[in-house]
């Protein structure tokens, strides 16, 4: 079976060479320095990544332009990128999440927590190529039923659709899009989004 290939682009070779080492483990690695240089094998790449992990604070191209690039290309745009930053106010993560960036990872990450953050999303994000169809007749077997508007959700959520494809399908506003997703996870049971596998045809 081919391994799961990991894009990791930071200019810093210590957090690099750290991020590959954990992860080769399991995973293809490959490591860029430079948003431009990583851009540019994307776009003449026959095998891309199933997760990109990205630096912010990176100089020349930062985070954010290397994320707008990416979304930008219709061949590149549907791989998920997570961020890897030092900064933690409101407004930088707010500013990522409105670009579809699936994730934050503090600086200076711990190893188990960025193996178990991969994986997760790794496994989430494989699910979108064989997009699940809700079997709705299990839904009548849970103690509170769904609301129309949080079944429209977990319908979504069956494709693995992001919160921002929520937003932009549902014509609703990204607070709306959390309290659905947080409402459908709490009724069905579900620890974390990917476990509505269990309701899947």
């Amino acid at each position: 079976m081919t391994r799961k290939r990991v894009m990791v682009i930071d200019d810093d070779s210590v957090m690099l060479l750290m991020m590959k080492t954990q992860l080769e483990v399991l995973y293809d690695v490959i490591t860029f320095s430079s948003g431009a240089e990583a851009l540019a094998e994307l776009e003449r790449s026959t095998r891309l990544p199933n997760l990109i992990l990205l630096d912010i604070g990176m100089k020349n191209m930062d985070g954010y332009e290397v994320l707008g690039r990416l979304k930008a290309s219709d061949k590149l745009k549907m791989i998920p990128v997570v961020f890897l930053t030092g900064m933690t106010d409101e407004v930088s993560e707010c500013r990522g999440l409105e670009m579809d960036v699936v994730d934050y990872l503090k600086k200076p990450v711990a190893g188990k927590v960025l193996f178990a953050r991969v994986q997760h999303y790794i496994e989430l994000y494989s699910d979108m190529e064989n997009k699940g169809k809700l079997d709705e007749s299990l839904m009548n077997s849970i103690p509170e039923p769904l609301t129309e508007r949080e079944l429209e959700t977990a319908r979504l959520m069956a494709e693995f659709r992001s919160d921002r494809e929520i937003c932009d399908i549902l014509h609703i506003s990204m607070p709306y899009a959390k309290k659905l997703v947080s409402g459908v996870k709490e009724k069905l049971g579900l620890e974390k989004r990917g476990d509505i596998r269990r309701y899947l045809v």
